[in-house]
């Protein structure tokens, strides 16, 4: 019974930070998905009570442990907009490729720029 109630706590507790993360989205007018800001409220709420941990922790493994299968209908999707994707692939493969490679030089010159700061 104890277990069931933990469960319950920790469904609650990501359904309020995912539903709170898409309801400030859509009313403020952010660019930014309503998930995302959920995972920063999630977060928030765990740094903002610990003990909320344990339960989130059972709640979210079996739904982890299985995240294959939730990305299933994601790349079905893609087999729908195949003929976009193969009309628009050099522009994809460009966009892909450079915001990784800014991404990961943007990451490189922060973190050189903190570790020299550091060891100062």
């Amino acid at each position: 019974m104890l277990q069931l109630k933990n469960t319950f706590i920790g469904a609650f507790t990501i359904l309020l930070a995912y539903y709170g993360g898409v309801y400030l989205s859509a009313s403020l007018g952010l660019p930014i998905p309503g998930p995302l800001l959920g995972l920063v409220l999630l977060l928030s709420l765990l740094f903002a009570f610990p003990s909320i941990e344990k339960h989130t922790t059972l709640m979210a493994q079996p739904l982890l442990k299985h995240m294959s299968v939730l990305f299933v209908p994601a790349v079905l999707g893609v087999s729908v907009y195949w003929s976009d994707i193969e009309a628009n692939a050099v522009a994809l493969v460009l966009a892909i490729g450079g915001t990784t490679i800014l991404s990961l030089g943007l990451t490189a010159w922060v973190a050189s720029k903190l570790m020299k700061k550091k060891s100062v």
